[in-house]
């Protein structure tokens, strides 16, 4: 445990010292982003920290990455959280006792790549097998279709950098109307668009349409692993399940658009505080 966490503290001191200091013409956070992420690679979550970590949302993603699907497994099962294999079987079809899938990282033998890779139709995936996560859980199918995975896939390609919100969708899947985000020209979108899948906070004529669950901004390589894709249906899920509205979100979306991808980045990891004992 205090090796684990000596570890922790040394990665984010690492990824904000570089966050702060990029030379002029590094793209803003890149460095300091992918420092954390393959820093966190040697962090070994115990039980006790993955149940911390649930229920600090999406935020703890990054943090998993270092953990074993089949430990990973158990310290969500322990925080009553949603298993891993229903995770999987929603959003890959099968099981995480499939001969198939690796134990520890969580690969699945000739999976397709999907996520993390640039493709237009990831979206619609993910935000299939999330409402098919939450149907397995027990709600009901209309319901599910009120809450959305999104993406803000602005950086995704120049920066490899993303940023997600899961959010209660007042509309549900019906069409709505705003200012684009890239344009500002007043646009309808329909579920069947890659626009309909970014947060809006309202119409143009201020209805609401998005109250944010829960946010994360993230390397956008990271979900290219099955098991960190798995993982985040299960803590979308299990922010969902826990009511939790976060609408600082919109302060950050903000920075993000103008390029401070940096600063957002390291607001994320920020909101994770693991035990220390």
């Amino acid at each position: 445990m205090k090796s684990a966490n000596r570890i922790l503290l040394l990665v984010l001191s690492a990824s904000l010292t570089l966050g702060g200091c990029a030379a002029p013409g590094v793209q803003d956070g890149k460095v300091a982003s992918s420092t954390f992420g393959y820093g966190l690679r040697n962090l070994f979550l115990s039980p006790f920290m993955i149940v911390a970590g649930v229920a600090q949302g999406l935020a703890f993603l990054p943090y998993t990455l270092g953990t074993g699907l089949t430990d990973l497994n158990k310290g969500l099962l322990q925080a009553n959280a949603v298993p891993l294999d229903d995770s999987y079987k929603a959003t890959f079809g099968v099981s995480i006792d499939d001969k198939r899938v690796d134990p520890q990282s969580g690969k699945i033998q000739d999976q397709p790549g999907l996520y993390g890779r640039y493709r237009s139709q990831a979206i619609f995936e993910a935000n299939s097998a999330l409402q098919r996560l939450l149907v397995s859980q027990g709600m009901p199918e209309a319901k599910s279709k009120n809450y959305v995975l999104t993406g803000n896939y602005q950086y995704a390609l120049t920066r490899g950098q993303i940023l997600l919100a899961v959010v209660y969708r007042h509309p549900g899947e019906q069409p709505f109307k705003v200012a684009a985000k890239q344009t500002g020209i007043a646009t309808t979108f329909r579920p069947g668009q890659r626009g309909w899948h970014e947060p809006y906070a309202a119409d143009i004529d201020g209805h609401p349409i998005d109250e944010v669950i829960d946010w994360a901004a993230i390397d956008y390589k990271l979900l290219r692993e099955e098991k960190v894709v798995a993982t985040l249906m299960v803590l979308a899920a299990e922010a969902i399940k826990s009511g939790k509205r976060s609408p600082e979100f919109w302060d950050m979306e903000r920075p993000w658009m103008a390029g401070e991808t940096g600063r957002v980045m390291t607001s994320s990891q920020s909101r994770v505080s693991l035990p220390t004992t």
